[in-house]
């Protein structure tokens, strides 16, 4: 017998937290733990631009045939405008190809699998902290993976000097995962003149950045959240990026992912992109179609896409306004508390400066549900409950 040898696997500890949250009757529950984005009533809704498009495809759709590996041809287009704007230097020259993918997730290992396929003793730089799937993938590829240090998660701070000083120890043909905007998990994203420093340190270094990201349009604006992909897919020979329109098209079930390549040369671009759609057709052979099919409809109309760019600023502003009253709320109740990073951080996730005590206190006396390393979705505050959350938070502080 081959299936008898195994030892169970641990509850994911996101799905456990939520879980928890479920299970608990407290009429005053809050989820900090799920990562998805909610809005002011604390449901994950629809966007209204989706539903239009979805009624689009209902009336004008006509078949269910496969698509091929690459995926929907309008839907990869409009991702690569998305990404690097139409008249992206790296477009016009032939080395892009970007292939529609189920979620970032399968954006990440196609990238991983590619990178495996190139140079299989490439080392996979991943900074710490991150999302751990990113960790999970590089070890079902078999590739060997080395964190480098990005955030201090006890004092809340950015360690910039430090991940610059690991990156110096990084070989020729490394590949260094970058979270574009809104880093995962953390909220800290390097300004434009680091990610300009940055980018001349890889060139000399000949390192690739595989920039992963998965909340474009949370940080500052769509456009503005696609800096560093756009400067470093122009200034380096070698880009891998994997995107996801979970986020900020609220269609997480629906996995509309990519994962772009850029190559040295249109030449080596068409190589390098027959490689990875063998990959892709060993893994899952042909991506679905919804999705991508809603995104591309969405994209492709100039009236839906300015409605869509308005919810995405909804949203954006939402976490925004959450951040800063708790940072607010927190220096008032609590004035020693240390919060004040949390107004200053981007997109979705921070790390609440608080021992393993504090942490568990506030899920077993005050059913406020997160991770147990700290980590806690911003989204899932409303001004229904910041009083609640924070004034659970400060009698940490003030007993």
């Amino acid at each position: 017998m081959i299936f008898s040898g195994l030892s169970e696997v641990g509850d994911d500890p996101i799905l456990l937290v939520s879980t928890m949250y479920r299970a608990c009757t407290n009429p005053n529950k809050v989820d900090l733990g799920v990562g998805v984005y909610k809005n002011a009533a604390g449901e994950t809704a629809i966007l209204k631009t989706v539903k239009k498009a979805e009624q689009y495809l209902v009336t004008n759709q006509k078949t269910k045939e496969y698509l091929s590996p690459a995926g929907n041809p309008d839907y990869n287009r409009e991702v690569q405008k998305l990404l690097l704007g139409e008249m992206h230097p790296a477009i016009k020259q032939g080395r892009v190809t970007t292939i529609q993918a189920p979620g970032g997730t399968g954006g990440i290992r196609i990238g991983a699998d590619f990178i495996k396929i190139c140079k299989p003793d490439t080392t996979l730089w991943i900074s710490d902290p991150t999302w751990p799937n990113h960790h999970s993938i590089a070890r079902s590829v078999g590739l060997k993976a080395k964190s480098y240090r990005y955030y201090d998660t006890k004092k809340g701070e950015f360690l910039y000097d430090e991940m610059m000083e690991d990156f110096g120890q990084a070989t020729a043909g490394d590949v260094i995962i970058l979270h574009g905007c809104c880093h995962n998990a953390s909220g800290a994203d390097l300004t434009k003149e680091q990610w300009d420093e940055l980018a001349v340190f890889m060139k000399e270094r000949a390192l690739v950045p595989f920039i992963d990201i998965a909340y474009q349009g949370f940080a500052n604006g769509i456009d503005e959240d696609a800096y560093a992909v756009r400067m470093m897919s122009e200034k380096l020979p070698e880009v891998l990026i994997a995107s996801s329109f979970s986020k900020n098209f609220a269609m997480y079930r629906d996995r509309a992912g990519a994962i772009t390549l850029v190559s040295s040369s249109d030449e080596l671009n068409k190589i390098n992109a027959s490689h990875m759609l063998m990959t892709v057709r060993s893994i899952y052979s042909m991506p679905p179609d919804h999705g991508a099919a809603v995104v591309a409809h969405i994209l492709g109309d100039k009236e839906l896409q300015a409605e869509w760019r308005k919810e995405v600023d909804e949203m954006r502003s939402r976490v925004k306004k959450m951040r800063r009253l708790f940072a607010e709320k927190m220096a008032a109740k609590a004035p020693n508390s240390g919060f004040g990073y949390i107004a200053e951080q981007n997109g979705m996730f921070s790390f609440l400066t608080l021992t393993p005590e504090q942490i568990q206190s506030l899920i077993k006396d005050h059913s406020i549900f997160m991770m147990a390393s700290g980590r806690v979705n911003m989204a899932g505050l409303t001004e229904d409950n910041i009083d609640y959350v924070t004034d659970a938070v400060a009698s940490l502080f003030n007993t």
